[in-house]
């Protein structure tokens, strides 16, 4: 299926200096199908995961909230292609538990020609913690298909996408096949593309070769991780029982028990060290090879970029796309659960079909798991998520906070509860916050979102962005104050919320689709 830029996303793949990395492409210069099937993907399946709750058990924390758009009505408008389009600006309104405002970063283009019926439809947003961010792009209404798109941020600022934000839709614009100027900007870019052709073809598999060691250097560095977790587990518990063992408080029986534990604790911490030096050997290897293989892209590049200079207007907007990173077409459900797991480095997205619960007991919630260096699909989990004698519920918002746990919420009555609990290759498991919040200011659940610098974690609806610490979702002890809110009077449609590791809020709004950014951290 082609899309709206017939432009070669494939280049798009083949600059590994310009922040792009594999993605299935045709050979063909000017023309894109749409990203390929994701084939086969490891399933896990794990029943019922959710401790049920009882919501009339649950204590309702009595906030005073201030009031977003709960109308359902939006103000809506088109960019114009030939005038001037004006960088959009929302400040808090009263009510708000801070002074910040959102101004216009990224006017977001039609499509990435993920399909021809694509049309601006951006679903959710997250940003991992290496300078990346993605997006859920839908093919288009009720499909629930679609692709995510991954962007360095500190390339876009090099080509100065940041001192302009319309450059980025202007950039996917231009290659636009369906103009008579997006036709004769292809052909010009066929032409040049087959002086290119033999250090593309050197950037691509390298840049293939590139990723692929990424991946496995996560994979290493998950497992030195979990080899030094280990080590300080036993190392915890050898000194805890040498103090046993050299008290005189404690029985005979009781030291020399400890006695063994010591020795038991001694050969774990030697075994756990060795496969922590183990694998940090193999993080630094993999390290010199990339930086190898980097170089060899480098070289490649810079045969490009001498016919890049022949025409630098069209390349201009050829860099700028070319930053533009696709996964293959997969199932997005209604898109709005993007999130970016800090603690395993992956990327995550529940397949949520319909905005209701589960229809029966036998349905599955299913939730894809990505690779972000490649953006290919590492497993799908398949669970049931029993509540009560019937209900079995859905995810439709997912964030996970620094330390893996995971988080999801839904609306009940005035209020909203929030549930936490795992979603990771070592299991999935979700129960329910014994405090929920007693009126949010909101009528839509749109997403969620966890803020690094500031331990909270986020629930977006129309105008309004609702937080509380982490923790105290953990341990059920939050209270009113706890809890901050940033209303706004925008009357646009507020679709995800992520931050940067300064805790910058990255708003999601349509439309028209564009990336909005806080001038202050978001407390």
């Amino acid at each position: 299926m082609k899309g709206h830029f017939k432009f070669a996303v494939m280049t798009a793949l083949l600059f590994a200096s310009a922040g792009i990395f594999g993605i299935a492409a045709n050979a063909n210069a000017d023309v894109i199908d749409a990203p390929g099937s994701a084939g086969s993907i490891k399933q896990v399946n794990a029943g019922n995961v959710l401790k049920d709750y009882d919501e009339e058990a649950l204590n309702t924390v009595n906030n005073d909230t201030p009031q977003g758009n709960t109308s359902k009505k939006y103000a809506k408008y088109d960019l114009d292609p030939s005038g001037y389009n004006y960088a959009n600006s929302y400040s808090t309104i009263s009510g708000s538990s801070q002074s910040n405002t959102f101004k216009t970063k990224w006017f977001l283009p039609d499509g990435f020609n993920v399909s021809n019926l694509q049309h601006g439809n951006f679903q959710s947003v997250t940003m991992d913690d290496s300078g990346n961010v993605y997006f859920v792009e839908s093919n288009g209404t009720n499909t629930n298909q679609g692709a995510i798109v991954k962007f360095n941020m500190a390339k876009l600022q090099q080509l100065g996408v940041n001192n302009d934000p319309l450059a980025l839709w202007q950039a996917f614009d231009y290659f636009n096949p369906y103009t008579t100027d997006g036709t004769a900007h292809n052909q010009e870019y066929e032409d040049a593309y087959n002086q290119m052709k033999g250090s593309f073809d050197q950037i691509k598999t390298l840049t293939n070769t590139l990723n692929q060691n990424k991946s496995w250097q996560n994979n290493q560095n998950n497992y030195q991780n979990n080899a030094q977790k280990w080590y300080y587990y036993w190392k915890n518990k050898k000194s805890k029982n040498q103090k046993i063992v050299k008290s005189a408080k404690y029985s005979y029986a009781s030291k020399q028990k400890a006695k063994k534990v010591v020795k038991q604790a001694t050969a774990k911490m030697a075994q756990w060290m060795k496969s922590y030096q183990m694998h940090k050997k193999k993080v630094a290897n993999y390290n010199k090879k990339i930086t190898s293989i980097q170089n060899q892209i480098n070289t490649y590049q810079s045969q490009v970029d001498a016919v890049k200079a022949q025409n630098p207007e069209m390349f201009k907007y050829v860099d700028i796309a070319q930053t533009a990173q696709l996964s293959p077409e997969v199932d997005i459900g209604h898109g709005q659960t993007l999130a970016f797991n800090p603690q395993n480095k992956h990327i995550y997205l529940a397949e949520d079909n319909t905005l209701t619960d589960l229809k029966t007991r036998d349905d599955n919630n299913t939730v894809l798991e990505m690779d972000p260096n490649t953006l290919n699909p590492i497993r799908e989990y398949n669970f049931k998520m029993y509540h009560g004698d019937s209900a079995n519920l859905q995810l439709h918002t997912l964030a996970f906070d620094k330390s893996g746990n995971a988080y999801w919420g839904r609306k009940y009555g005035k209020g909203y509860i929030l549930f936490y609990g795992r979603l990771d290759e070592n299991g999935v498991s979700f129960q329910a916050s014994q405090n929920m919040v007693g009126n949010r200011g909101g009528n839509t659940n749109q997403g969620m979102s966890y803020n690094p610098q500031n331990d909270r974690v986020y629930f977006v609806s129309d105008d309004i962005l609702t937080s509380i610490p982490a923790e105290k979702v953990r341990d059920s002890n939050f209270t009113a104050d706890d809890i901050h809110y940033q209303a706004f009077d925008s009357k646009r449609e507020f679709e995800s919320l992520t931050f940067d590791q300064d805790g910058y809020g990255y708003l999601l709004a349509l439309w028209p689709p564009e990336l909005m950014q806080s001038t202050a951290p978001l407390n």
